[in-house]
């Protein structure tokens, strides 16, 4: 805005000696309702937009309360428990003295987790899925596979991550109780397109 003010009253080299005072007049005239234009335009649609300070939000980003789901005795003795939480289905593992809480059917093709078995790879506690085998970590909802190099006749397969693929929760203890709280981050996990809807596999509601 400042550089379009200093163009309308600096007047070109060419025309310094003929400029006069009328024309210089309608110049400054002609920027300030250009001025006065666009901070209609600023105050009719808001200057939110233009915020460069203000953080962007998702709208689909949603804040979730705690949502009690069992004693924590109960889960320890069953080592795992299934449970609704806002609408979503989640499984809750108590591995080796801690807690673990992820979206209850597998990001791969829907698989229940909750009756897969709990094994360690790369010294990984990971869910194994029961439909496809697929390894989920518990800690990070990582998927995990085994590479190796067609090249090196010699080579040993290494365990890598695909990246993480299951969403997980946080899971709190309170006074004996078990509370799960939903993650709330804005990117999308491969798990989410089967946590609602029609793969739904939990009757009950918390």
């Amino acid at each position: 805005m400042w550089r379009c003010f200093r163009n309308c009253i600096r007047p070109s080299s060419l025309f310094i000696h003929s400029l006069q005072p009328g024309i210089l007049f309608l110049q400054l005239l002609a920027c300030l309702v250009h001025l006065y234009h666009l901070q209609f335009s600023f105050s009719l649609f808001g200057s939110t937009s233009m915020d460069l300070d203000s953080p962007e939000q998702d709208p689909e980003m949603k804040e979730y309360s705690s949502v009690c789901v069992g004693r924590e005795d109960d889960i320890k003795k069953s080592e795992r428990i299934t449970a609704v939480v806002h609408d979503r289905e989640v499984v809750i593992f108590y591995h080796k003295g801690e807690y673990h809480a992820m979206d209850i059917r597998c990001y791969h093709s829907g698989g229940p987790l909750h009756l897969g078995e709990i094994e360690d790879f790369d010294g990984r506690p990971c869910i194994v899925c029961p439909w496809h085998k697929y390894k989920i970590t518990l800690a990070t909802g990582e998927g995990l596979y085994q590479s190796i190099n067609p090249k090196d006749p010699s080579a040993k397969p290494k365990w890598c991550s695909k990246g993480v693929k299951q969403r997980i929760h946080t899971v709190t203890v309170d006074n004996g109780n078990i509370y799960v709280t939903l993650s709330n981050a804005s990117f999308k996990r491969d798990s989410d397109f089967y946590a609602t809807g029609d793969f739904k596999v939990i009757k009950s509601s918390s």
